[in-house]
């Protein structure tokens, strides 16, 4: 059940109702419910048009692992879904692979004709830093709506700078009473859990890799030392996630690699991308996921 928030169906009106292509960009500190409303914007507009939800938050995210953005398309049966591996669990030192990803995320969506986009946004908000990514995350995307949940008016000084925008309308929205904080404890629980869910099928494969690109935090693989544990993306020709892997060795020079993951074609891997985020799901809860130098 979700408890309905104030303005909320004015906002289902107003997506519904309009004649043009409309993209919601949902903002909020972490535990504001950006998610909860996100599901009911979803749920809602996917009665009446095609909609698309974005999925932007690494740490916390619902369509895909932890480390990747996603979008999927509704309504239908089993959703058609795109995924970008950012590498990490928070936008912090890898703000341009979570702009980037969101971006072809959003383009994503437009080329498979969505009429109504919402965007789940990371709770990076707070101070410079997250005033700034915020900024930029709405400068690049070009939503048409921002739709800023405030327990007071936290997010005025990101909101003033497109308050004279033609083409973006802000909505703003209280925090639910209803909205549930959680702990860094169970934050990362959580992770945990879809991390361990989505390897629960998984097996040794092997890649090779000559003629593949190389991307994000690529070790020495001539001397490949601490790359084991290391969580990587097998990418098709777009960068779209194929499986995520963990890698378990490095043979013959750094002519294959062989990882850990969910079954996948090797022949249609055109890069691998490596994160900076190491798993082992063999360790004790709360010692799974770990981030070395």
């Amino acid at each position: 059940m979700i408890s309905i928030g104030e303005g909320w169906d004015d906002l289902v009106a107003a997506l519904t109702g309009s004649d043009v292509p409309e993209c919601v960009y949902v903002v909020g500190a972490t535990d504001s419910g950006k998610t909860t409303l996100c599901n009911y914007l979803l749920d809602e507009a996917a009665t009446h048009v095609r909609t698309a939800y974005v999925d932007c938050d690494t740490g916390q995210s619902r369509l895909g692992p932890p480390t990747t953005e996603g979008m999927a398309l509704y309504p239908g049966g089993t959703p058609e879904a795109y995924f970008r591996f950012v590498g990490s669990t928070s936008p912090g030192g890898h703000f341009v692979q979570t702009l980037t990803g969101a971006k072809r995320l959003v383009e994503k969506a437009a080329e498979r004709s969505a009429h109504v986009t919402v965007i789940d946004s990371p709770g990076l908000v707070s101070g410079g830093v997250g005033t700034e990514f915020q900024f930029q995350m709405i400068d690049l995307l070009r939503p048409t709506r921002v739709v800023a949940l405030q327990r007071g008016r936290e997010l005025e000084r990101l909101l003033v700078n497109f308050s004279r925008h033609p083409e973006i309308a802000i909505h703003r929205v209280p925090v639910s009473p209803a909205a549930v904080v959680r702990t860094a404890a169970g934050r990362r629980r959580y992770r945990e859990e879809r991390f361990t869910s989505y390897f629960a099928g998984g097996r040794s494969q092997e890649v090779p890799l000559r003629g593949l690109g190389l991307q994000g935090r690529v070790p020495d693989m001539r001397s490949p030392r601490g790359v084991a544990g290391r969580l990587v993306s097998l990418n098709d020709p777009e960068n779209f996630v194929l499986a995520l892997g963990i890698v378990e060795d490095l043979h013959t020079g750094g002519r294959r690699l062989e990882v850990f993951a969910p079954p996948f074609d090797p022949a249609a891997v055109a890069s691998i991308r490596f994160g900076s985020i190491y798993l082992d799901l063999g360790a004790a809860p709360g010692s799974i996921e770990s981030c070395r130098p």
